[in-house]
C-alpha cells in the first residue's frame, strides 16, 4: 500500500488509498492504454517506439485481466482505438487519445475523431467536450512525462488520474493524490500500457459495466481507482520488445522489404537516411545483449525514481514537515 502518513511514499504491490466500501456491481476500466499507433518517443538523442502492442493485443490482455472496459489513448491519434474497437470481445473498446498541448498532456475519452495537436490546453479540452468526450489529465505531476500539473486547478477537467501504473517509483502518485484530493475532478487510475502485459496494472473502479455507465460516473464525480505498479520484469521485457520490434523495421528497410504495417513508426524508419538506419540497427544488436539489456533497466528505473524524488520532496515535503 502506498503510505498517505508523511513522509516518503512507501512503494508495494497494491496502490488503492480509498477507505469508502466499493459497491460490489463494480466495474474496472483501464482508461490510459498504447499501441503500436501511438509513434516515436524520445530519450535525448534516442528514439524509439512509444509503444509495442497490436490493437488485439491489448484487447484480448484486458480480457484476461477481467476488465470491462479497456480505453485506448494513444498519443495524437484514434487509429489504434478504432482498430481494437472493431474487435470481437466481451471487453469494451473506448476511443480516446492522450492530446499533446502546448502546456502538457490531456486525455480525451469517448471520441468520435481525433483532436488536433499542440492546441493550449483550454481549447483541447474544449474540443474534447465539443466531440461529447470527457477530458482527463494523466500523470499530472510526472517528472518525466509532460503534464498539466502548474493549470490543474483552472482547468474544466472531469476527471484526474491519481494513478498511473507505469510511474513506478510512487512519488508521482503519492503528489497526485495529496494535491488533487480536494479538487472537483473524477479520481482515476490507469496503466499506462506500452506492452501488452502491462494492461489492467492499474485501473478506474465504477459503478456499472458499460462504457455509458463509465461516462456518467466519471461526469458524476463518482470513480476510484486501484491496481498495481508495473513489475520491473515487465519494464526490462518492455525495453526489449521495443528494441526487437526498432530491429526488425530496421531490417527490413534495409532489405528493401515493404514496411511491416502502417504505422507511423515504421513510416519514419523507412524515411531516414540509409546510414541512420544502419547505425539504429547496430545499437539494436549491442542493446539486446542480455547484460545491457538489464543494465539499461535498473539505470533507467532509478533515473526516474530518483527525479521524481526531487519532485516529490519540492512539492511534498515542505508540507509534511514538522513545526
Amino acid at each position: 500500500m502506498t503510505s498517505r502518513a508523511h513522509g516518503a511514499p512507501v512503494l508495494g504491490k497494491r496502490i488503492s488509498t480509498n477507505t469508502q466500501i466499493i459497491p460490489r456491481m463494480v466495474g474496472r476500466a483501464d482508461l490510459h492504454t498504447h499501441t503500436k499507433y501511438s509513434g516515436m518517443s524520445k530519450l535525448r538523442f534516442l528514439r524509439f517506439p512509444d509503444a509495442v502492442s497490436e490493437p488485439l493485443e491489448v484487447v484480448q490482455s484486458a480480457e484476461r485481466r477481467g476488465l470491462d472496459i479497456v480505453c485506448i489513448t494513444d498519443h495524437d491519434t484514434i487509429k489504434g482505438a478504432e482498430k481494437a474497437a472493431k474487435e470481437n470481445s466481451t471487453v469494451e473498446v473506448v476511443v480516446g487519445e492522450e492530446v499533446s498541448t502546448s502546456d502538457g498532456e490531456i486525455i480525451g475519452l469517448f471520441l468520435t475523431e481525433a483532436v488536433p495537436r499542440d492546441l493550449t490546453a483550454e481549447d483541447t479540452i474544449d474540443c474534447i467536450h465539443s466531440l461529447g468526450g470527457v477530458a482527463i489529465a494523466p500523470h499530472p505531476f510526472s517528472a518525466h512525462c509532460n503534464s498539466v500539473a502548474g493549470k490543474l486547478a483552472d482547468l474544466d477537467l472531469d476527471g484526474v488520474e491519481l494513478f498511473n501504473a507505469f510511474h513506478r517509483d510512487g512519488y508521482a502518485n503519492d503528489i497526485a493524490q495529496r494535491k488533487c484530493e480536494s479538487l472537483p475532478f473524477a479520481k482515476t487510475g490507469g496503466s499506462d500500457a506500452h506492452a501488452p502485459m502491462m494492461v489492467g496494472d492499474g485501473y478506474t473502479t465504477f459503478e456499472g459495466a458499460t462504457g455509458e455507465e463509465l461516462r456518467r460516473t466519471i461526469l458524476s464525480r463518482k470513480t476510484s481507482f486501484d491496481g498495481r505498479y508495473t513489475t520491473f520484469r515487465d519494464f526490462v521485457w518492455l525495453t526489449t520488445l521495443m528494441t526487437l520490434n526498432l530491429q526488425r523495421t530496421l531490417l527490413s528497410s534495409l532489405m528493401g522489404a515493404g514496411m511491416p504495417d502502417d504505422s507511423s513508426c515504421s513510416r519514419e524508419i523507412f524515411n531516414a537516411r540509409a546510414v541512420t538506419r544502419l547505425v539504429g540497427l547496430a545499437g539494436t544488436m549491442v542493446f539486446l545483449m542480455p547484460p545491457v539489456t538489464l543494465a539499461a533497466g535498473i539505470i533507467a528505473d532509478k533515473l526516474h525514481s530518483s527525479r521524481s524524488r526531487l519532485k516529490w520532496k519540492e512539492l511534498v515535503e515542505p508540507c509534511t514537515a514538522p513545526y
